[in-house]
């Protein structure tokens, strides 16, 4: 082998191992929008934190946002038309479906901690009509997809954008279950 091509080859592997040396963790962190406490979540962004709610705090600001005269999971808070029928958001409960559970899953002023493996939030900042408002413009672009399997058991999975990226919106039943930011707004559990 020629001394320049030895030199050559042990440059690029000296350079290689640094490379894989570095700290992967610190590269994945960059991807994250939120990191995840016990008690808390912070916005990368801003550094803004936001304490966990209780369900109980959540359904208060549905009912008063939205002006409800009861906080029964089947009280329906808007209809959205899909030839003739409807498919509706509902007060819903904090753990299953409905506005408090986007509410309570994926808005950070709302959210009540308990995170999943995977969780992601909205950028801190939207009022309650305004996920109310995304989920009315995600139902009127995906009325097709809706009308065919929206109203099933195992129902559909149907996305929208807003200036940060792809939403997902989940219906099943007729009902909406839950929205949530797809691919972005990530949170990391902090230790």
């Amino acid at each position: 082998m020629y001394p320049f091509t030895k030199r050559l080859l042990i440059t690029f592997f000296a350079f290689m191992m640094i490379f894989v040396a570095l700290p992967v963790s610190d590269i994945e962190a960059n991807t994250f929008d939120w990191k995840i406490y016990s008690n808390s979540i912070e916005y990368n962004q801003t550094g803004q934190s936001f304490t966990n709610r209780s369900c109980g705090q959540v359904n208060n600001a549905t009912q008063g946002f939205f002006r409800l005269p009861n906080t029964s999971s089947s009280q329906t808070i808007a209809s959205y038309p899909i030839d003739h029928r409807s498919v509706d958001l509902d007060f819903g409960s904090c753990s299953t479906y409905g506005m408090t559970h986007v509410l309570a899953r994926h808005a950070p002023e709302h959210f009540i901690g308990n995170p999943t493996p995977v969780q992601s939030f909205f950028n801190p900042g939207r009022s309650l009509g305004n996920y109310e408002t995304i989920i009315a413009d995600i139902v009127a672009q995906n009325r097709t997809q809706i009308a065919n399997y929206g109203f099933t058991s195992n129902g559909t999975v149907v996305y929208g954008n807003v200036n940060q990226g792809s939403v997902r919106l989940v219906i099943k039943g007729g009902k909406i279950i839950t929205m949530y930011p797809s691919g972005w707004g990530l949170g990391e559990h902090q230790s």
